[in-house]
């Protein structure tokens, strides 16, 4: 007999496709890994191959994906596809596809909003019906809870949070092609273009510790980790630029939603000073009592989340 609590969850990204079977939030399966495909069609028939795997030991009923890019507001389709996954993915009718030669009920969506309700239901924002997740990676994804439910705007493309303007001046290109987004200065791709700025401004005579005999314009992230652990004052100088980036993104976003509390993951969020943003952030905004945690979910948080919004959607 199938499970109604049981479902596999997928995550589609840029390098590689994971997918499990979920039963309440637990993984209870292998976790099945391939690269990304770099055609579409390929996509489409990995996700096919990884449900057939996993499907008749454990008798889903639904499929839930998460996925980068833009989801309609009825979780049925991919709207907008992003850089690094290929052409025509946009085009994809998974939930057709799957429903029609696997008999599984299947919801799509965002993978930051998947991951946010993974961390809402059993990680760091448990019991919290307002909380913000916000993934500090390449870019910055973005996934709001409000009273209890995924925020998703009008069309399904809502949260859109790194894309908030933090400047006025036309200083950086986003990848999105707009000016000037927090996720062009405090993404870890942002992290690492704001040390090249600032090394390449310090004459070459004045250049110390970790600049001395470097090329700032080959500066890396890892470069100002390392300097960091040797207490290097550039390093020290840019780490803290870039928190302070971080920092304004969250004030905007605690001003605006007024949550319990909001929950950082991805690459980047293990970098962060959780008790001096802590305080920060008391100390800037305007509303009281916004908590701020490290994620507690993340590697199989889009998979996760993508599971439970199946299992909630089609089993009520």
């Amino acid at each position: 007999m199938k499970n109604d609590n049981v479902a596999i969850g997928i995550d589609i990204g840029g390098t590689k496709i994971s997918a499990a079977v979920v039963s309440n939030g637990q993984v209870i399966s292998e976790v099945l890994t391939y690269k990304t495909p770099d055609n579409s069609k390929d996509i489409l028939n990995t996700i096919l191959e990884e449900i057939e795997s996993l499907k008749d030991q454990y008798k889903p009923k639904y499929v839930g994906i998460a996925t980068a890019g833009t989801v309609d507001i009825d979780n049925s389709k991919v709207t907008g596809s992003t850089g690094n996954l290929p052409e025509g993915y946009n085009k994809l009718e998974f939930k057709k596809v799957i429903e029609e030669k696997l008999g599984l009920k299947t919801l799509i969506e965002n993978d930051a909003n998947a991951a946010a309700y993974a961390e809402f239901k059993i990680g760091s924002g448990r019991g919290h019906n307002n909380t913000i997740v916000i993934t500090l990676g390449t870019g910055i994804g973005t996934g709001i809870i409000v009273d209890g439910k995924l925020f998703r705007g009008k069309s399904g493309a809502g949260a859109e949070c790194g894309h908030l303007v933090i400047n006025i001046e036309k200083k950086r290109r986003c990848t999105c092609g707009a000016w000037n987004c927090w996720e062009a200065f405090a993404s870890g791709t942002g992290f690492a273009k704001n040390a090249k700025e600032m090394a390449n401004e310090i004459p070459i005579n004045e250049r110390t510790g970790i600049l001395k005999d470097k090329n700032p314009d080959e500066i890396t992230t890892y470069d100002i980790i390392e300097g960091i652990k040797k207490d290097d004052p550039f390093a020290v100088k840019a780490y803290e630029y870039w928190q302070n980036l971080v920092l304004i993104g969250l004030i905007s976003l605690a001003n605006v939603f007024d949550p319990d509390s909001i929950i950082l993951s991805g690459g980047m969020a293990k970098f962060i000073n959780y008790e001096k943003l802590q305080k920060e952030l008391e100390k800037e905004t305007v509303v009281s009592n916004v908590k701020l945690f490290p994620a507690k979910t993340e590697n199989y948080a889009g998979l996760i989340g993508a599971a439970f919004l199946a299992v909630e959607k089609f089993s009520g």
